[in-house]
C-alpha cells in the first residue's frame, strides 16, 4: 500500500481565445499551472517544485508552451495563490490568513464549544460522551450558515474559501474538511503544516481544497 510519495497537481489559471497553430484558426484554450507535492495517502501536503504552465487547445487538445502562442500581455506566468505581491493578492482577495490569527480564531471557537459542552453536561450529564459531536456540529453549522466563517473567524475577520475559485466551499468539501479537522485535533502538531507552505494551508485545507484568507 502506498502511504506517501509525490504527485503532480494541476490548477487552471485562466482560459480564453488564441490562434491555434495546429487548427490554424482561433480556438478556446485552457492555461494550467502544475506543481509537484509531497503527499500522504494521496493528499498533497507540501509543495516541492513548480513545474510551470501548459496551454492546451480545447478543440484539438494540442499542448503548447504558453509564451510561444500568447503575447506578453495575454500570458502571466505568476500563480494567483502565492507568487503575486502582497498588494496584488490583497486586491484579488486572496491574502492568506496569518497563522497566529488563524489559531486565535480557533481558540475562540474552542472556548465557545467548551462552554456549550458544559451547558449540555449541566443539563444532561449523560450527554458528556457527545463532546466531539458538539464540536463537529458547531463547525459544520458555521461553515454552512456563515458561508465559510465561524464565530471565531468572524471576530478576527477571516474566512474559508475554495482554493481554486475564491468562492464558497462546496457542501462535500465542507463535510470532508470538518471530518479531517476533527481527526487532526487529536494530533495538534499537524496544524503546523500551515507554517510549511506559502498559502498557510493545513492538512484539512489540502484535503478539501480550501484556503483561509483575510476578509
Amino acid at each position: 500500500m502506498i502511504i506517501y510519495g509525490t504527485k503532480t497537481v494541476g490548477s487552471t489559471v485562466k482560459s480564453g481565445k488564441f490562434n491555434c497553430p495546429n487548427c490554424r484558426r482561433q480556438e478556446s484554450y485552457k492555461l494550467r499551472n502544475y506543481k509537484k507535492y509531497f503527499h500522504i495517502f494521496f493528499i498533497p501536503l507540501l509543495q516541492m517544485r513548480d513545474l510551470g504552465d501548459e496551454l492546451s487547445c480545447f478543440f484539438c487538445n494540442t499542448s503548447y508552451i504558453p509564451g510561444s502562442v500568447l503575447s506578453n500581455d495575454e500570458y502571466d506566468s505568476r500563480n494567483k495563490f502565492g507568487n503575486l505581491s502582497k498588494d496584488e493578492n490583497s486586491i484579488l482577495g486572496l491574502e492568506p490568513c496569518d497563522f497566529g490569527k488563524r489559531m486565535g480564531a480557533f481558540a475562540i471557537d474552542m472556548a465557545i464549544i467548551y462552554a456549550s459542552y458544559l451547558a449540555v453536561v449541566f443539563a444532561a450529564p449523560s450527554a458528556s460522551v457527545f463532546f466531539l459531536l458538539i464540536g463537529f456540529v458547531y463547525f459544520m453549522a458555521c461553515d454552512f450558515l456563515l458561508k465559510g466563517s465561524s464565530l471565531g473567524k468572524l471576530t478576527l475577520s477571516v474566512k474559508t474559501v475554495d482554493f481554486e475559485e475564491n468562492q464558497e466551499i462546496l457542501a462535500f468539501n465542507i463535510i470532508l474538511r470538518n471530518l479531517i479537522k476533527g481527526i487532526c485535533t487529536f494530533f495538534p502538531l499537524i496544524f503546523l503544516t500551515a507554517l510549511l507552505n506559502q498559502d498557510k494551508r493545513t492538512l484539512h485545507d489540502f484535503a478539501a481544497r480550501t484556503m483561509v484568507i483575510d476578509k
